[in-house]
């Protein structure tokens, strides 16, 4: 499951050992803004990704065949 807003560390796929947190953005219908790093704080080799809705964000995940481990930040 995809959480928004939590941070995870992505344990299989595309950018394996990185960080990722998703933040829904104030569209309407929303859109979503991925975010990379190299570190949980995202202080490190940072940067991002923006999909149209919430469909293109599961597509987006399956193609980087990601797998994440969500924390409770």
């Amino acid at each position: 499951m995809i959480k928004i807003g939590k941070v995870g560390k992505i344990a299989a796929g595309d950018e394996l050992g990185k960080f990722v947190r998703i933040n829904e953005l104030p569209d309407d219908p929303p859109s979503y803004l991925i975010l990379l790093a190299e570190d949980s704080e995202f202080l490190n080799g940072c940067g991002d990704y923006w999909v149209e809705n919430r469909e293109d964000l599961g597509e987006f995940f399956a193609e980087a065949h990601w797998e994440v481990e969500w924390t409770n930040h």
